[in-house]
């Protein structure tokens, strides 16, 4: 989990460099005598740009609120799959909304996680059982291996999600670019665009209007 926001950002580079080693054409056509070509700073972009700042703000709410759910689950493996949703729920819920009921029930479901957990680890300490704490130890311990079946299947799962919110988040935030570079381009009578990095002259630097047209929004 705790690499999925580097997955991201890495994601978010790759695109813009991508994007720019292969130009970006303004018009299609050019309506100048002339061919005009302009440099924009993506890496400028990619840190100024504030849509993509809020992604990331999103990505990483997203990518705690993820592992939380599993810290919990590997904390009170003791507890069933619906008490851990129900605790989620809960836990999940902004802080100025969550009422009396809701903390006394958060309380309750770590207190009974974090006893059901120490009964297990006494039970599996003690030498002679009873056949009562045997079949309480089994049940304890068939409670455990569905909690760490269902972690292994919620952490891809989750794992999935924030791929494909990064994704489609990424291919967004590119046509926006792209968007305000053609649309700057244009205004300006530049048929070409070359990231600042590659051309590191190549007529005039458009990266700022390109930056005002994307944050205006």
């Amino acid at each position: 989990m705790s690499q999925s926001l580097t997955w991201w950002r890495g994601l978010v580079v790759a695109s813009i460099v991508l994007c720019i080693v292969f130009a970006v054409s303004a018009s299609g056509q050019d309506k100048r005598s002339g061919t005009v070509f302009a440099t924009v700073d993506f890496q400028k972009i990619s840190n100024e740009y504030k849509a993509k700042q809020a992604v990331e703000t999103d990505l990483a709410n997203m990518q705690a609120r993820f592992q939380g759910r599993l810290t919990r689950r590997a904390e009170m493996p003791c507890l069933s799959e619906e008490e851990h949703v129900q605790l989620d729920a809960l836990r999940e819920k902004d802080s100025t909304a969550q009422t009396a009921d809701d903390k006394k029930k958060i309380a309750d479901f770590e207190t009974k996680g974090g006893k059901l957990s120490e009964e297990l680890q006494t039970l599996r300490q003690k030498k002679d059982l009873s056949d009562t704490e045997k079949k309480r130890l089994q049940e304890l311990e068939a409670a455990l291996v569905r909690t760490q079946q269902r972690y292994a299947a919620l952490k891809d799962e989750l794992e999935g999600k924030i791929r494909e919110y990064g994704v489609s988040k990424s291919e967004a935030l590119m046509k926006e670019i792209r968007a305000a570079i053609a649309k700057v381009a244009e205004q300006r009578g530049v048929a070409i665009v070359f990231n600042s990095e590659v051309a590191l002259y190549a007529g005039v630097d458009i990266t700022q209007p390109v930056l005002g047209e994307l944050n205006k929004k």
